[in-house]
């Protein structure tokens, strides 16, 4: 049996990245201990505009994977599996790494509670969680202040 092209449905990376950046922008907010310093949520890498704190919602890694062996191939048939990449990257003038990392690692905490206050993304996933953090720290190209990244990783799953 042949199942027409429009009733097969299409990947969920799209909604859930717009989630994701929508819940980011309505939740995060600028630095109160650092009067100078900015924020910008986005998706992937930021433009010219480069404030000091900035949190992406960026690349994907996705694996599909049949769900049934038989049947048309339509809706439940396949299961995509993806890893979403929420970088937060800041960055103080100065030598204070101390504040520098408690201030991403408190991004990378709010990161992680908008993805556990609602883990079916707004219902673009059928489960998301986070799992792993890739934390990377010191000064920046021409030792004027501290930088650091946190790479944070939302595995999701989906059956289309």
């Amino acid at each position: 049996m042949t199942t027409p092209i429009g009733a097969i449905p299409a990947s969920s990376i799209p909604a859930a990245r717009a989630w994701l950046l929508a819940q980011l922008q309505a939740t995060l907010t600028a630095d109160p201990l650092s009067k100078s310093s900015e924020l910008l949520v986005c998706l992937d890498e930021p433009g010219p505009y480069q404030p000091d704190d900035i949190v992406s919602v960026g690349e994907v890694h996705q694996t599909y994977s049949p769900e049934s062996v038989v049947g048309s191939g339509g809706a439940g048939w396949l299961r995509e599996d993806y890893q979403l990449h929420v970088t937060v990257d800041v960055y103080r003038g100065g030598d204070d790494p101390a504040g520098t990392f408690t201030r991403a690692r408190a991004l990378a905490d709010l990161v992680v509670a908008v993805v556990r206050s609602d883990p079916s993304l707004g219902g673009a996933v059928d489960r998301a969680r986070p799992t792993t953090a890739t934390h990377t720290a010191g000064w920046d190209d021409e030792h004027r202040g501290r930088h650091v990244s946190i790479d944070i990783v939302v595995d999701c799953l989906k059956t289309l």
